[in-house]
């Protein structure tokens, strides 16, 4: 068996180790890829794990994507301060804001599927104060950063009196090309 084939033994081993652990504490897990389990309690956790090279120790990533329904109102400017500002507030948490929701980790490393369970309570916890956080300030943001209708061009109106207007409703936009009354003597 070569080297590689062992890691991935080991890998999948802990990863169904900490699935049953964490099924027991309470939550529905379920294993994904080699290397991703989601965690659902409320709303689902995408959790990575990776073997660090010569230690026992693996790295963890905990994610939770969410998203607001009026997001495609919001300008794409106040929804990166809204990232910023969560990142700027948190020393445990990185939020990133991708195209159509935001993404908030928590990354860590563990030793067991013991410290897994701790660690993914500590996760949790800070993810839901960032999360709160991020929802107390969306609603000023949206207000602040709200998506412009597309502007309209400038020019001049058409003369009412080389032209018949078609519908008294609507103004249309012309450069003039003749003189009017007014300009003539």
């Amino acid at each position: 068996m070569t080297q590689n084939n062992k890691t991935m033994k080991r890998e999948q081993h802990f990863i169904k180790v900490v699935t049953r652990r964490m099924t027991k504490a309470g939550f529905e897990c379920k294993m994904m890829d080699n290397h991703f389990i989601v965690i659902k309690d409320g709303k689902p956790f995408e959790v990575e794990i990776w073997n660090t090279p010569g230690w026992m120790k693996r790295r963890v990533h905990f994610n939770l994507n969410f998203a607001f329904d009026d997001m495609a109102q919001v300008m794409p400017e106040g929804l990166m301060w809204l990232t910023s500002e969560c990142n700027n507030h948190s020393d445990y948490t990185t939020t990133r804001l991708l195209r159509d929701h935001f993404s908030c980790c928590v990354e860590t490393s563990v030793r067991s599927a013991k410290e897994f369970v701790q660690e993914f309570g500590f996760a949790f916890k800070q993810i839901e104060i960032t999360y709160k956080g991020l929802v107390a300030n969306y609603s000023k943001i949206k207000n602040e950063f709200r998506e412009q209708p597309a502007p309209r061009p400038i020019g001049f109106l058409a003369d009412r009196y080389m032209e018949e207007v078609k519908e008294l409703n609507e103004c249309k936009l012309v450069a003039q090309t003749y003189t009017t009354f007014a300009a003539e003597q």
